[in-house]
């Protein structure tokens, strides 16, 4: 009987073993796509960022290896003639990755109707990086929001 039960766990447990390995599943990004110009087509929860808003993002690399890259992200919205007037700015880094996924913490720059010290700083996680895609997860305790990208190089920002 022993036997039998034996031979009825052995291929379960090496299942088990082999089978459940998500870090390989997903594939980092190539960072030096983040820079250009991106436009939230979704919004869901979060507020830091509107559907329709144009993200205009430098990016530099501070140091070799995986992570390690800042930068600023300026926002705009487009009027009636597709002129983009500037809205916000914020600075950006990233410096930790997780299961293959950048880290990215967004810091808005300027005043805030707030005393906490914590307010203006957002936290996502980079789930889906291309040339012309990307998506950013809301990254706290208070939901897990996806705002969704597409790549705009009709739009020129001096």
């Amino acid at each position: 009987m022993n036997k039998y039960l034996l031979l009825l766990l052995l291929p379960l447990l090496s299942f088990t073993l082999i089978g459940c390995d998500d870090e390989e599943d997903v594939i980092a990004p190539d960072l030096k796509l983040f820079a250009g110009t991106w436009e939230v087509v979704v919004q869901e929860d979060q507020n830091v960022f509107e559907r329709a808003d144009i993200l205009h993002i430098t990016s530099s690399q501070i140091h070799e290896g995986y992570g390690g890259y800042q930068g600023n992200i300026t926002t705009y919205f487009l009027r009636y003639d597709d002129t983009p007037i500037h809205d916000k700015v914020f600075s950006w880094s990233i410096r930790e990755v997780e299961n293959n996924q950048p880290l990215l913490d967004v810091v808005y720059q300027g005043e805030l109707d707030s005393d906490d010290t914590w307010d203006g700083n957002y936290y996502y996680k980079i789930t889906k990086l291309t040339d012309t895609h990307m998506w950013w997860q809301v990254n706290t305790n208070e939901g897990n929001s996806t705002v969704k990208f597409r790549r705009r190089n009709d739009i020129h920002i001096d």
